[in-house]
């Protein structure tokens, strides 16, 4: 079993933080059922959940992915060998896309789904 490093997120943080998206998926799936004709709740109800659940997604993997970031600056030290004045970010030409941390966690996602699709 690997030991917590200080540049990890914990579990009270990550629930903390998708408390809201948590609630905002609830409040819309069920208003969406509440909403359905009755007898016709899968079908009223199907798409609704299904782009819900996509935007919960994705919301999900930003925010979790700028409290790791967030986690790493924090465990970073800039007096290494090069002083801070000598270092500088990679910009997209990273084999990752990656570059300065001043990105959101959605640009990120939003560069790596574009990535994605275009090698389709």
């Amino acid at each position: 079993m690997s030991e917590q490093t200080t540049d990890e997120v914990t579990m009270a943080v990550w629930k903390a933080v998708l408390e809201a998206e948590v609630q905002a998926f609830r409040d819309e799936t069920l208003r969406a059922m509440n909403a359905a004709r009755p007898g016709h709740w899968i079908e009223d109800t199907e798409q609704v959940v299904r782009e819900a659940g996509a935007r919960f997604s994705r919301r999900a993997l930003e925010q979790l992915l700028q409290l790791r970031i967030q986690a790493g600056e924090g465990a970073f030290s800039p007096g290494g060998p090069r002083g801070v004045g000598e270092q500088r970010a990679a910009g997209g030409a990273a084999p990752d896309g990656g570059g300065a941390r001043d990105r959101e966690a959605s640009a990120v996602v939003a560069g790596r789904t574009r990535n994605l699709r275009a090698r389709r």
